[in-house]
């Protein structure tokens, strides 16, 4: 991938190759994941988004590395994702979901991308989610929930960033959940929930995002929480958590969507 930068083939299967050497959450796949990282992966990774912008594949699947190598919660993990916003990741990862806005795969690993780059509750990473703001990443995210209502994965995964983007309670964080909702994120991601009631996914992350836009104690928060309600969240959620009696994580964010919108 150094060698042929410009070679569209090579950066698309090169990002292939990565993307799938990085999976797995086992003690080997997370050696795997940072050797890939020591190695440079992320900057190639990085530099193929940006050399080929037009070209589908190599968006997608160079959304799959940032995604596959930024996974984790640790200190390792944090410091992979910095690095991979450090390196322009966050502006080529909503250059690629502007580049494509009607093709799944692109929005899906976009949306996870973003979601993954910008975890964390740390200084450094509100600050990533404060970049993914700036860059228009909140109203990218919710122009994916509306252009592919019907594709699980995007609506999963845009609840995701959504969520991801938006949570922090000091001013800026407060300002990305209302810039959220004036997007209408409010209303996508409980159409969400309506739409795919059987994928616990949706409904967890889905339930997730509704909490961190909505969540709040001064009137603007009080007027999202009213957005929700209107739209149906209560009884999307209730719906949810009684189709879904098994999934421990639906029901713990269901009940505490619930308690907030209560």
């Amino acid at each position: 991938m150094q060698a042929h930068p410009q070679v569209a083939d090579v950066q698309y299967h090169g990002c292939g190759a990565l993307g799938n050497v990085c999976l797995g959450t086992d003690a080997a796949g997370f050696a795997r994941i940072q050797r890939t990282a020591d190695a440079g992966g992320i900057e190639v990774a990085v530099a193929a988004l940006q050399a080929h912008p037009q070209v589908a594949g190599v968006q997608r699947f160079g959304c799959r590395v940032l995604v596959n190598v930024c996974f984790g919660t640790d200190a390792a993990a944090l410091a992979r994702k910095q690095r991979a916003a450090d390196a322009g990741g966050i502006e080529a990862i909503v250059a690629a979901m502007q580049a494509h806005p009607q093709v799944a795969g692109v929005q899906q690993n976009g949306c996870l991308a973003m979601a993954s780059v910008c975890f964390g509750s740390d200084a450094a990473a509100f600050a990533r989610k404060q970049r993914a703001a700036d860059a228009g990443g909140i109203e990218l995210v919710v122009a994916a929930l509306q252009a592919h209502p019907q594709v699980a994965g995007v609506q999963q995964f845009g609840c995701l960033a959504l969520g991801n983007v938006c949570s922090g309670s000091d001013a800026a964080g407060l300002a990305r959940k209302q810039r959220a909702a004036d997007a209408g994120g409010i209303e996508l991601a409980v159409a969400a929930l309506q739409a795919h009631p059987q994928h616990a996914g949706v409904q967890q992350d889905g339930c997730g995002a509704l909490f961190d836009v909505c969540v709040g104690s001064d009137a603007a928060a009080r007027a999202r929480r009213q957005r929700a309600v209107i739209a149906g969240a209560p009884e999307a959620v209730a719906g949810a958590m009684q189709a879904l009696p098994g999934d421990a994580a639906v029901q713990r964010q269901g009940q505490r969507l619930r308690d907030l919108l209560a």
